[in-house]
């Protein structure tokens, strides 16, 4: 497998949109409208094999960009869940 990066799949849009935070970050009403937004609206790609420089994280990085001038968001998989990263 090579980690360059995805589109989203259904199955992974259906389970970001249905992350509530994720869905009051861009002001949708429920899983359904964020996953119109991350249809139509939000750039998003998938890293199936990310792995960060010496020890760290290795699995999947999701990247989402609402805007030009609005921070990435990124979700890693933790014991199974997608979560959303902390980068401060």
């Amino acid at each position: 497998m090579s980690n360059k990066p995805m589109a989203l799949s259904s199955a992974d849009i259906q389970e970001i949109a249905a992350i509530e935070d994720i869905q009051q970050m861009w002001g949708a009403a429920n899983a359904i409208e964020m996953a119109q937004l991350l249809d139509l609206d939000i750039c998003a790609v998938k890293f199936p094999e990310y792995m960060t420089d010496g020890p760290g994280y290795s699995g999947e990085l999701f990247v989402l960009m609402g805007g030009a001038l609005e921070p990435p968001l990124m979700l890693i998989r933790e014991k199974g869940k997608l979560t959303i990263c902390d980068l401060e």
